[in-house]
């Protein structure tokens, strides 16, 4: 992509969601020769006479977009926000998921998260057009089998798009009546795991207004509830789900559904056993579990 004023202005306004460093922009796709430049565009954008960023002083080369004034909200057009999605366990019987949020699955290594992913994507074909950032772990052949064992051919499905992602998945959260599964989010070598927590909040910001809802992968220790990345990642989440070999649990709800609210409960802690089929993608022998996890 040329590298012009008006490209980087576009980045700055439609994808940017935060503070961000200029070496980004365009998707980090810029050569480092033409850096000097960038910054002289980046420069003349902070002193324009309606600037649309502004450096942020805490590092140099980082920058902020600087937002338009935002509307007041209106409330006489909501009804029901309710998202039709359907969850393996039949989960939307005990949580509530609106339109706007974001589902988090924290999974032990073999677990069953991408599982949890797929099977998401199966149950809702034909409900609403699905896009998969995939960080494409075990490569096209095998996520292509996966599925297959489903029932789905990846080549002939309109329903299902897949893209190869490994950072910045809010810039690809762009569709209305959309769900996006992510698969899953992590952080390069060497970096600090707390920006898994700002990667899901900067999703869940791109996410308003959309009609469209996020499901989103994390790895997490065996045998604790929390995925790596710590508290943080449960702030934005209507519901959080832990994994680990045969168990699933509810960490989290913001919303109780209908019927549990009719008992005046909490899905809170509800976990179940399972048996995974890999190779079919599908959760077996699913049994309510009262016990530990």
């Amino acid at each position: 992509m040329e590298l012009t004023a008006s490209a980087v202005r576009d980045w700055i306004v439609n994808i940017s969601t935060g503070e961000f460093h200029y070496k980004q922009i365009l998707g980090g796709s810029i050569s480092p020769k033409l850096y000097i430049r960038l910054r002289g565009i980046l420069r003349d954008l902070c002193n324009a006479k309606d600037p649309v960023v502004e450096s942020v002083g805490k590092k140099d080369g980082v920058y902020r977009p600087i937002q338009e004034m935002v509307k007041p909200l209106t409330f006489d057009d909501i009804t029901d926000n309710r998202c039709p999605i359907t969850l393996p366990f039949d989960l939307t019987k005990y949580a509530r998921i609106d339109y706007d949020t974001t589902i988090v699955v924290a999974g032990s290594k073999s677990g069953g998260k991408t599982g949890f992913c797929y099977r998401t994507a199966h149950l809702n074909i034909g409900v609403m057009p699905i896009v998969i950032l995939s960080n494409m772990e075990g490569g096209k052949d095998r996520m292509k089998r996966r599925f297959m064992a489903m029932g789905v051919d990846l080549v002939r499905e309109d329903w299902i798009t897949i893209y190869p992602v490994y950072d910045n998945y809010h810039d690809y959260i762009k569709e209305k009546n959309t769900l996006y599964i992510i698969d899953y989010i992590d952080v390069p070598d060497g970096e600090s795991f707390w920006m898994i927590a700002n990667e899901i909040k900067k999703v869940d910001q791109k996410l308003q207004g959309k009609n469209s809802v996020a499901l989103i992968g994390l790895q997490k220790p065996y045998n604790r509830d929390i995925a790596i990345g710590g508290e943080g990642t449960l702030k934005v989440a209507s519901l959080y789900l832990a994994m680990d070999n045969s168990k699933l649990k509810i960490i989290d709800a913001k919303e109780p559904s209908d019927a549990m609210k009719a008992k005046n409960d909490n899905p809170r802690g509800m976990q179940w056993t399972f048996q995974y089929s890999e190779e079919g993608t599908n959760f077996l022998n699913i049994m309510a579990d009262y016990g530990g996890m």
